[in-house]
């Protein structure tokens, strides 16, 4: 550079590298007055050569800077001969922009510095580049709404506010009800866009210092700041379930929806923005084991509840590998001619210090979590293990009914999983009677039908359990490949005093054989309930009349006496 300056033959040369450099170049001398710049650098500032050679550089200065900024320029130019760095500089139209800037020192043969050559970039694209990629890691892409990690930070700071001024916060935790069916029913689009006229609505039930966050899917959360009392809280809390249950018309759709809503409040419930956060989240699940649409605020209880829960799921996982599982067999007997025809089989834990839980106090906690998924392998290997030896001792094969949940009999590889335990055991497939809920058949109902499908082709069996409580139509179930309904208990309670659920059971048991399937009462009782059934023809019967639930060696003993072929009058 030193020779672009000082030597004339040069001088061509030195003019074109100048000029077709892509970047601004601007030389002075010592004293700060600038003697050379290229073209690149009137393109980027708007100033021509002539109106700039002979002036110092401070008509670029964009008052963003203070006088320190530069003085730390100087120092280091004068200590080490070059400075780089990001600085923001104004241009002749008076716009502001960032550029990258270095400078150094040109020396001579002496080493003397004599001039400084400062080299420049126009990097606006790339700052709003990364302005937008900051933007985006902090802001849901759907909805334009702030999303977790952003309204994690500002409650953090809110809560530092809240606590120098003596104020109130709270947090809402909202999660819209049965968003998955939208999904489901309309498409993914409408999906989106009913999430956007959610977010929407949110905004216009609060002030525009509250923050509004869409946190994943169908959750949202709003942090009210400065928040007076919990009637205020409440008071916005069912303003917002009242805007959201508003109908809602896309794709010519009209969708109503609604949502259950958590609320923590700053200092009673968390002193920190992970437990505010966690706190209402605790209370809105509440909400949605309540029946949904509507609030709660959190309680000491619920936090109980919530640890209770997290306990018990560490304990069903220890229990799976400390195998404290066992299986219960309840007979089925069959009304015409009084043989046991299935054993369901019925899961229990065999507590160490608690003794003995039924289902019903730990099957929920497993369908929320996949711990569902194991405890049903198990149980399906366990009840085809149990099948095998009674065969090994010579009692007549019988079938073995085996439950499944949601999860599972929606999870890939289904029918190989089945096909493998079967195979394991020597069993042929019309050993295994599978049941599942009236719900489960109708979530993703042509999947299930193709599931069904591939395991009625394969020979096992299909039973329709807790019939008449679900919402399935007469069309889907005449495509349902199934062998078996179960009538639901419910109506059996109350079969001889209800003339409703008497009625009930008679269609059901009209209408199975009309459609070709096997009918069986559940959680019979009493004599008059299977006077009933016999009355009306029902194939047969489950429950307390005939046989509780019995552990693998009592069970033998029953099927030995041969006593329950009194039941169906055929001894």
């Amino acid at each position: 550079m030193k020779n672009l300056i000082k030597s004339d033959s040069n001088t061509q040369l030195a003019a074109s590298v100048l000029n077709h450099h892509l970047k601004g170049i601007m030389i002075t001398n010592l004293k700060g007055r600038i003697m050379v710049v290229n073209d690149a650098f009137s393109k980027i500032t708007g100033y021509s050569s002539d109106e700039v050679i002979g002036k110092k550089p401070t008509f670029l200065y964009s008052g963003r800077q203070g006088a320190d900024f530069y003085k730390i320029i100087w120092a280091e130019l004068h200590t080490l001969g070059e400075w780089q760095g990001e600085i923001w500089n104004r241009r002749k139209n008076g716009t502001v922009y960032p550029e990258w800037l270095s400078i150094s020192g040109i020396r001579d043969d002496e080493g003397e510095i004599t001039h400084y050559v400062a080299i420049f970039s126009d990097i606006t694209e790339r700052k709003l580049s990364e302005e937008r990629l900051v933007y985006l890691a902090h802001h849901s892409i759907l909805t334009d709404l702030p999303n977790h990690r952003l309204i994690s930070e500002r409650l953090a700071q809110a809560i530092k506010q809240a606590e120098r001024k003596k104020k109130k916060l709270a947090f809402l935790s909202i999660d819209l009800d049965h968003f998955k069916q939208v999904n489901e029913a309309f498409g993914r689009p409408v999906g989106d866009e009913l999430l956007i006229t959610v977010s929407n609505r949110l905004k216009s039930a609060v002030r525009d210092c509250d923050t509004i966050s869409h946190l994943s899917g169908d959750s949202f959360a709003i942090l009210l700041t400065e928040s007076s009392e919990v009637e205020h809280t409440a008071t916005i809390a069912q303003k917002i379930l009242n805007l959201l249950s508003k109908p809602t018309t896309l794709d010519q759709h009209t969708i109503i929806i609604s949502a259950s809503i958590g609320i923590s409040l700053y200092p009673a419930d968390g002193t920190d923005n992970k437990t505010l956060m966690a706190h209402a989240d605790q209370a809105m699940s509440r909400v949605k084991k309540q029946g949904c649409n509507g609030y709660q605020f959190y309680s000491e209880e619920i936090g109980i509840h919530s640890l209770e829960r997290i306990e018990l799921k560490m304990a069903i996982r220890r229990a799976l590998e400390r195998n404290e599982f066992e299986l219960y067999y309840q007979p089925k007997l069959d009304l015409k001619t009084g043989e046991i025809t299935c054993l369901e089989s019925l899961i229990r834990w065999q507590h160490p210090e608690k003794g003995l839980i039924l289902p019903a106090a730990f099957i929920p906690m497993a369908e929320e979590t996949n711990l569902i998924i194991p405890i049903g392998e198990w149980g399906l290997r366990a009840a085809c293990k149990q099948a095998r030896r009674w065969i090994n001792k010579g009692i007549p094969p019988l079938r073995i009914g085996v439950n499944f949940s949601a999860r599972q009999f929606q999870q890939e590889g289904l029918l190989e999983s089945v096909l493998s335990v079967l195979q394991e055991n020597d069993l042929p497939s019309s050993a295994l009677e599978l049941e599942i809920t009236e719900s489960i058949a109708m979530d993703q109902v042509d999947k299930g039908i193709k599931t069904m499908n591939q395991l009625n082709k394969h020979g096992v069996r299909l039973a329709i359990d807790d019939f008449g409580i679900g919402y399935s139509s007469l069309g889907y179930l005449r495509q349902f490949p199934v062998h078996t309904l179960k009538v639901d208990q419910s109506f059996i309670k109350n079969l001889t005093t209800n003339k409703d659920d008497a009625a009930i059971t008679a269609a059901i048991i009209s209408m199975g054989h009309n459609l070709n399937l096997e009918v069986i009462a559940e959680g019979v009782e009493t004599e008059s309930e299977l006077g009933f059934l016999k009355q009306h023809d029902c194939d047969g019967v489950q429950g307390y009349y005939l046989s509780r639930p019995l552990p693998a060696d009592m069970l033998e003993e029953f099927l030995l006496t041969g006593n329950y072929r009194e039941l169906a009058g055929t001894r």
